[in-house]
C-alpha cells in the first residue's frame, strides 16, 4: 500500500477521521501521529479534497493563537523597510525599492549643433545594441526541519538541492541554497540580492516550505522555520513578498513559490494564455512573474525521486527545454503534468506592485 503525503502545508494526507483525532487529542500530538495507508488504494479526488479540506481545517486549530493576533492586528508578521541611506544586511527590514526601470525606449540623438542652426548633413538615430543578459543569479530556500508542533516536511531540501544543479549546469546561473532558514534569515538573502542585482541580470527565486492562507482576510503567509503557532512575528507576508521582488532590481526576476496556498502571490495579474513573444523587447521590459505549485489549495510533499510533485516535473520540463522559452510556457507543460496526478492547479502571474511592465515575460535560456 502506498501513502498519499499533504506536505508544504500539512505534511501527510489522512484518514477522514483525523480531524476528529486533532480534537480528541489536541494539535501537537496528532502532528505527529503517522496514519496508515489507505485501505482500498488511493483515493480519487473527491476524497483526496474532502481529506485537505479537513486537514486545512485541523492545521488552522494548530495555528489558531497565531491567527487571531492577525486578525486583531493584520500587520503583525510585517517587517519595517530599511531607513533611507542604511544598508539592510544584518537587519531585519526590507531593502528599499528603487525607480523601476521600466521599458527602455531607443534613444534619437540628431548631430549638430543648434548655435549654428545648419541641418545636420547625416543625422543618424543612434540604435541601441540587443539587450542581454549580463549575469543569473538564484536563490533557493528549501525548509524540512520543523519543530513541533509544526510537522517537518520530506522533500524542500532535496529539491533545492537538485534545483540548484540544473539551473547552473543547464541555465548558467550562480545559485546559492539555503537550508532549513528562519524568517531573518530569508529576508536577509533577499536583502543581499537586491543589493547585488542589476538591472541586466535575471534573477531565479525559489521557496519551497510551509504555508497558510487566511482566506477571509486574503492574507497569505509563508511559514518560516522558526515560526510559531502562538504568534504570527516570525511568519512573513506576501505583502513584505511583494516589497521585496519590488527592491531587487532586475529586470528578469521570477519567484517560484513551492508551499500551500502560494496561488495567493499571483492574484495581482494571472496569466492564461500566451503571447507573442519578441525576446530583445522582453529584456527591456521590467517582468515580475510568480509561479506557484497551487492555486488557493494544499499541495501535495509527494512526487518522485524524492521531489515533491510540482518540483519534480519543474525540473524535468527545465531539463528537456530547448531555446528560448517563456516562463508561461514552463507553467502551461508543468501544469498539465500536475493536474494528471493530483488535484492541484499550479499558477502563473505577474506581480505590478513589484513593477511588472505590460509585454514583459520571464524567459528562460539554456546555454548552448
Amino acid at each position: 500500500m502506498r501513502t498519499i503525503l499533504l506536505g508544504h502545508c500539512a505534511c501527510r494526507l489522512v484518514l477522514l477521521s483525523f480531524l476528529a483525532l486533532v480534537t480528541a487529542v489536541g494539535p501537537a500530538s496528532a502532528q505527529g501521529f503517522r496514519p496508515p495507508p489507505f485501505i482500498g488504494g488511493i483515493p480519487g479526488v473527491a476524497q483526496m479534497q474532502a481529506i485537505a479540506l479537513q486537514r486545512h481545517q485541523a492545521r488552522t486549530l494548530l495555528y489558531r493563537e497565531a491567527l487571531e493576533e492577525l486578525r486583531k492586528n493584520p500587520q503583525a508578521a510585517d517587517v519595517p523597510e530599511c531607513p533611507p541611506g542604511v544598508t539592510p544586511v544584518g537587519r531585519l527590514c526590507l531593502a528599499r525599492a528603487e525607480a523601476s526601470s521600466g521599458e527602455e525606449a531607443a534613444k534619437i540623438s540628431p548631430v549638430g549643433t543648434a548655435a549654428t542652426g545648419t541641418r545636420p548633413a547625416e543625422a543618424k538615430p543612434v540604435v541601441e545594441a540587443p539587450p542581454t543578459v549580463r549575469r543569473r543569479l538564484a536563490l533557493l530556500i528549501g525548509n524540512n526541519d520543523y519543530q513541533p508542533p509544526i510537522p517537518p516536511l520530506e522533500t524542500p531540501l532535496a529539491d533545492v538541492r537538485r534545483m540548484a544543479q540544473i539551473l547552473r549546469s543547464r541555465f548558467g546561473f550562480e545559485p546559492r541554497v539555503i537550508e532549513n532558514a528562519g524568517k531573518a534569515q530569508i529576508i536577509e538573502a533577499f536583502n543581499r540580492i537586491a543589493l547585488e542585482a542589476q538591472p541586466e541580470d535575471s534573477v531565479f527565486l525559489f521557496y519551497a516550505g510551509h504555508g497558510y492562507l487566511m482566506e477571509k482576510e486574503k492574507m497569505g503567509f509563508w511559514i518560516p522555520l522558526d515560526a510559531s503557532v502562538k504568534t504570527a512575528a516570525n511568519w512573513i507576508s506576501n505583502t513584505d513578498i511583494a516589497k521585496l521582488l519590488a527592491a531587487i532590481r532586475a529586470r528578469q526576476l521570477i519567484l517560484v513559490s513551492d508551499s500551500c496556498f502560494s496561488g495567493s502571490l499571483t492574484r495581482e495579474q494571472r496569466i492564461t494564455q500566451a503571447s507573442a513573444i519578441k525576446p530583445d523587447e522582453v529584456l527591456r521590459r521590467r517582468s515580475v512573474l510568480v509561479f506557484s505549485s497551487g492555486d488557493d489549495e494544499p499541495v501535495t510533499d509527494e512526487g518522485k525521486d524524492g521531489h515533491s510533485l510540482f518540483a519534480w516535473n519543474l525540473m524535468r520540463t527545465l531539463e528537456a527545454t530547448r531555446g528560448i522559452t517563456p516562463g508561461y510556457e514552463i507553467w502551461r507543460e508543468v501544469h498539465a503534468k500536475v493536474i494528471k496526478e493530483y488535484p492541484q492547479h499550479p499558477q502563473y502571474g505577474a506581480v505590478l506592485t513589484a513593477g511588472h511592465v505590460e509585454g514583459g515575460e520571464y524567459l528562460f535560456a539554456p546555454e548552448l
